[in-house]
């Protein structure tokens, strides 16, 4: 485990202890996670609230008044420490929500994001205008996107490639889930990929070392560094798959990137670019095509 992220308060007894009911718990457990990293922690707390109990959230509403069982009020004490202490939600659920489905996700993974919700939906369109086309999912971590293309486009025919074995093992486990089939594939990049591919799609660490330090504070210091970041400019797999796409890609074919700030300027030539902006405004997805 990484080290806490900041000093707990003092006496985290057990919630029960004075917060005999489930609102009195999520009232203290909300306190007590203000004074830490989350920037949400009301919802942090009622979510986790939600786990213990085994309900969905919307439900504990209809009953702030009931009593935590000692079991309850202890398991609760237990999540609102780790919680904290910095590590993300989803990793003490093993729970992301995304495209409005549900995710296994614990360290061997990238936790999904909302923005990357976008690429799967620019994949989705563009496998629309051509079925049964060639799929490769890069760097597939969890398989969120994987997942979702092939929920929307089961005659996709798609290859999810990874070169971590652990994050293989979780996007099988995804996969499954889900009731889809795509072909897992260990590897870095394009290379264990022979050709010729219709559509690429990639979400690779866009982080810069510098970037990613300065986030070591939050939640991130959980996530696995090497799905963040490059460990150099943020660029360098970007450019190592837009050296291997020319030879493996499909007349006609076209590139899915996830980018951050520092990639808006990816270009190659030889290739159409459009970019998408994502929920905030912010340019998020590059498409380049053949």
């Amino acid at each position: 485990m990484p080290p806490k992220l900041v000093p707990l308060p003092p006496q985290w007894e057990r919630l029960g202890e004075g917060a005999t009911s489930i609102k009195a718990a999520v009232d203290e457990a909300t306190r007590r996670l203000s004074w830490t990293v989350t920037d949400t922690p009301r919802l942090d707390a009622e979510v986790l609230m939600g786990f213990v109990l085994g309900w969905p959230r919307a439900r504990l509403f209809a009953h702030w008044d009931e009593a935590l069982s000692a079991e309850q009020a202890q398991a609760y004490t237990e999540l609102i420490e780790r919680r904290g202490a910095g590590e993300p939600v989803a990793y003490i659920r093993n729970l992301k929500e995304f495209l409005g489905l549900e995710f296994y996700v614990d360290r061997r993974v990238l936790i999904p994001r909302p923005e990357t919700e976008l690429l799967v939906a620019r994949a989705v369109a563009w496998l629309r205008e051509h079925p049964n086309a060639h799929v490769v999912d890069v760097g597939t971590g969890s398989g969120a996107v994987a997942v979702g293309i092939l929920r929307s486009c089961p005659d996709a025919q798609l290859m999810a490639t990874d070169v971590s074995a652990e994050a293989l093992e979780v996007a099988k486990m995804n996969a499954a889930r889900h009731e889809v089939s795509p072909e897992f594939v260990r590897g870095s990049l394009l290379e264990p990929v022979s050709g010729p591919i219709d559509l690429i799609v990639a979400n690779l660490p866009y982080l810069s070392r510098e970037e990613y330090e300065r986030l070591l504070s939050t939640s991130i210091a959980y996530e696995p560094p090497t799905a963040l970041t490059d460990g150099a400019d943020g660029l360098r797999l970007y450019d190592e798959l837009l050296a291997q796409a020319p030879a493996k890609l499909a007349p006609g074919g076209s590139i899915l990137l996830e980018i951050g700030a520092a990639q808006g300027s990816l270009r190659r030539p030889g290739f159409e670019a459009a970019v998408f902006a994502d929920y905030a405004g912010l340019p998020r997805v590059l498409q380049l095509r053949a």
